[in-house]
Parts: C-alpha cells; sequence; structure tokens
C-alpha cells in the first residue's frame, strides 16, 4: 500500500525540474475525474427514467400474476382460485388471455400483444380513466 502511494506522490508533486511530468499527471487526473463525473451523472438520470417508467407502467402490470407453467391457456375454476377471489385484501380480480399478433397495414408490419379481458378489467387497472380521446367499451 505504501509503494503505490509513494509512487503516486512522487509523479503528481515532482520537483520543478521535471515540468512536463507534472502537466501530465495533472491532465490525466482531471480526465480521469471529468470521465468518472460524466459516468455518475449519466447513471443517475438513467436510475431516474428507470423509474419515472416504471411508475408510469406501473398501473397496467398486477400486483400478482398467476400463469401456466405449461401450455399457453388453462381454466381459472376450481376453489383455490374461489378462495382467491375471496381473500381478505383483494379488491379485484380480472382474467386476461394474452397473445402475440403480426399486424399488417401495406408494407409495414408490427409485432403486437392483444389481449382479451373481462368486465373487471377496469377495475384492476384504472385504464378507462386514463383514456385520453374516445371512451372504454369492452362491448361497442
Amino acid at each position: 500500500m505504501k509503494l503505490s502511494y509513494f509512487i503516486a506522490k512522487r509523479y503528481l508533486f515532482a520537483r520543478k525540474s521535471r515540468n512536463a511530468i507534472n502537466i501530465i499527471s495533472g491532465i490525466s487526473v482531471v480526465g480521469v475525474s471529468v470521465g468518472t463525473m460524466a459516468l455518475i451523472v449519466v447513471l443517475s438520470v438513467f436510475n431516474g427514467f428507470d423509474k419515472l417508467i416504471k411508475s408510469l407502467y406501473s398501473s397496467f402490470d398486477p400486483e400478482i400474476q398467476i400463469t401456466t407453467s405449461l401450455g399457453k391457456t388453462f381454466v381459472p375454476a376450481g376453489e383455490k382460485f374461489d378462495s382467491l377471489r375471496t381473500m381478505p385484501g383483494v379488491l379485484a380480480v380480472s382474467e386476461v388471455l394474452e397473445e402475440n399478433a403480426l399486424l399488417r397495414y401495406g408494407d409495414r408490419q408490427y409485432i403486437a400483444t392483444v389481449m382479451g379481458v373481462d368486465d373487471n378489467f377496469a377495475n384492476v387497472t384504472g385504464v378507462d380513466t386514463m383514456i385520453v380521446d374516445g371512451t372504454y367499451d369492452l362491448y361497442g
């Protein structure tokens, strides 16, 4: 440990006869410092963006999601699902069938997620209050 401090002290604070070493050492210290500060600022900004995006889309993500481990779909019936619906603290349960689809318009293609939702979906997500233009109508 003393050796590294000795070398750093020798080259950072060299005698006046070695003025070029002082200048080069100073420039490199400033360059590393500016690079480190820029990296910290960029990572802090990205961390803030991550929190912002999560807060915007957290209303669409459920607190608990039950999915199948085998196959694509399952029937949410039985006493376990009934006990889940009547559990204290559970305000609403929504069943959603979700699948990827390929949309084509002219020469353009886009992969989208198509969701089939039940009547409780608006109570669970609050999507009906987030619509800016138009109305939330499941059976329109």
